[in-house]
């Protein structure tokens, strides 16, 4: 048995329990981990209240990723031995005592960095890495602005356009978060709550033309200016509707402008050896918020509910 955060039920919060479950099974290609630090990310608060499309059945440990170290291989497993410290994405939920992590979506972390600062990594990298590099084709150099500078993903997507010497611009609700952006690479901030319209901010650093590329991950609420805010030939991707699914479209400026709409989500069988070994040579900064232990995991969501935080929120497991 081992310690974990659960649901049996979706709908609030106060479903969450903190208790006693099953060790999770792992197959011949699975890898079972000692969990020491879970990552919070936004879909684990979808997944606790039935939201956005998501639905379980039965009994349910939350959690996607994090870091840990091996306490057993399967039998067709070559990457990995027992003892190694790993980071990763689970099937069976990190915010326990122990997680399943497939094989292909782990990777090794260097000794530099400890198990809270690694357990940052994984779905932030993998997604914004696919969005931004895999199916955007971000090229060096080129304008970015990324949206919600302080979220996970924001800080990891700041990271890889500076990574491919981009000018970076960002978006956040405060001067606070923007200073800590530009700590990490951005080179403009905008505090939406000071403009009216962050795109004629944009217009105003880029001659009146706009940027390359535009990653979001909010949806509706920005859409309009996200869309104003790219260049003729750019593009817009998006891998979220964290506030709202649905927008106006107008077509015609689509391809009177040639522009280019992405939708796409993570990818870390492809992608987390990739981002594994740039956190190895110690191309990516961990941004951490605050560190909660795992029987403090509400509290922990609460503060992620409240988007006061800047980079990632976790979860320490002793």
């Amino acid at each position: 048995m081992m310690n974990a955060i659960y649901i049996d039920e979706q709908g609030t919060e106060g479903n969450m329990v903190y208790g006693e479950v099953e060790e999770p099974e792992f197959g011949p290609t699975d890898i079972l981990v000692r969990t020491k630090a879970a990552s919070l990310n936004r879909r684990d608060v979808f997944t606790r209240d039935g939201s956005h499309g998501i639905r379980t059945n039965g009994r349910y440990v939350l959690g996607m990723d994090g870091a840990g170290e091996v306490v057993a291989v399967g039998e067709l497993c070559t990457k990995f031995k027992v003892g190694d410290r790993v980071m990763g994405i689970s099937n069976s939920g990190t915010y326990a005592e122990y997680c399943r992590m497939p094989e292909v979506t782990a990777t090794k972390i260097p000794d530099s960095l400890s198990y809270e600062e690694a357990g940052t990594f994984p779905i932030i990298l993998t997604t914004a890495w696919h969005m931004m590099i895999c199916r955007s084709g971000l090229k060096a150099g080129e304008d970015v602005l990324v949206m919600a500078a302080g979220s996970g993903v924001g800080t990891a997507a700041i990271q890889i356009a500076k990574l491919f010497s981009g000018r970076v611009f960002t978006t956040a609700s405060s001067d606070e978060k923007l200073d800590k952006a530009k700590a990490i690479g951005a080179d403009v901030g905008i505090n939406y709550t000071k403009v009216n319209d962050f795109s004629e901010a944009i217009k105003a650093e880029t001659n009146g033309e706009g940027v390359n590329l535009v990653v979001d991950h909010i949806g509706s609420t920005v859409w309009d200016q996200c869309f104003a805010s790219m260049k003729r030939g750019g593009r817009f991707v998006t891998c979220g509707v964290s506030a709202g699914h649905w927008v106006n479209f107008h077509m015609g400026r689509l391809w009177t402008r040639d522009l280019t709409i992405i939708g796409t989500s993570m990818n870390p069988r492809e992608d987390i050896e990739t981002v594994g070994d740039l956190v190895r040579r110690g191309h990516f900064k961990a941004v951490i918020s605050e560190v909660f232990p795992l029987e403090q995991a509400l509290k922990a969501q609460q503060v992620l509910e409240e988007s006061s935080f800047f980079g990632k929120v976790m979860l320490s497991i002793p």
